[in-house]
């Protein structure tokens, strides 16, 4: 009887021990919550087909602009600014903003600068994060041959009308509305579903049965941001009550599925802060 008692001690024990370990560990810790700030390139770097027409950001208006919008981003008290910088990068993104934040930079004409360096010096921050990771698309040439050859060259002209619909649209707004104005708008639902929508809808059909080039060329766009994701999750730790990313347009709907499904992080839609 001795013994029995002893083992149903032990399980008696174990179930409790367990139980205890099994309700803290099911316990859910804090989100880090990231905001996704969709942006145009605020230079012309030349590397997009359908670039944006650039207007000048240095203009004092622009630049009341950039200080009203960076005092609204203040208020989130974000413990990072990740940039669409490459990651190899880092060190000299660092001498520079250090230098800008002792008043010895002139930021330049790069909306990674004008809002992301501007920002983390409104908000006391040691260093802004380089994120990106360049993926050369290798395979252009490849799709484009096989659209010739397969007879699809009708995806490109449908790709082309509505990339450059898409761009007149917001040239316009770039035009007639503040930078507030231009992030509000290109960061609608409908706005970033169509931006992916070129590589899903036509891109990826060139060569589908044959050598699937299309789709091919759409994983180097994906493969990119996956890489760029890895960059951001590993950069933030249990600490970091608050991120912000700025990232061209065309990154931010793969991005933003990526970290929606990864508990760690809570989405903050950007019309919550720029009301």
């Amino acid at each position: 009887m001795t013994y029995i008692k002893t083992i149903l001690t032990l399980i008696i024990t174990l179930l409790l021990t367990t139980a205890t370990t099994f309700g803290q560990e099911s316990k859910p810790k804090p989100k880090t919550k990231i905001l996704l700030i969709a942006t145009i390139h605020f230079e012309t770097p030349h590397l997009d087909k359908f670039e944006l027409l650039t207007d000048d950001f240095l203009a004092p208006k622009r630049q009341k602009e950039l200080e009203e919008l960076t005092e609204i981003l203040k208020r989130t008290n974000a413990d990072k600014v990740m940039i669409e910088r490459g990651y190899s990068e880092q060190k000299t993104n660092d001498s520079l903003y250090s230098a800008y934040t002792q008043n010895k930079y002139k930021i330049k004409v790069s909306e990674r600068e004008q809002i992301a360096f501007r920002l983390a010096k409104k908000l006391n921050l040691k260093s802004v994060n380089c994120v990106d990771y360049y993926y050369k698309l290798k395979h252009d040439s490849l799709v484009y041959a096989t659209a010739q050859q397969k007879n699809q060259m009708y995806l490109f002209e449908e790709l082309g009308a509505t990339a450059n619909n898409l761009k007149q649209e917001i040239d316009k707004v770039v035009k007639e509305g503040s930078i507030t104005d231009v992030l509000k708008y290109i960061n609608k639902k409908e706005l970033l579903q169509q931006n992916l929508s070129l590589y899903l809808k036509y891109l990826a059909k060139v060569g589908a049965g044959e050598n699937y080039i299309g789709a091919v060329a759409v994983s180097d766009w994906y493969l990119r941001n996956l890489a760029i994701y890895a960059n951001i999750v590993t950069q933030v730790n249990e600490k970091d009550k608050f991120v912000i990313l700025l990232f061209g347009q065309g990154h931010i709907p793969i991005l933003k599925h990526l970290l929606q499904n990864n508990d760690d992080f809570e989405i903050v839609e950007l019309n919550s802060v720029l009301k």
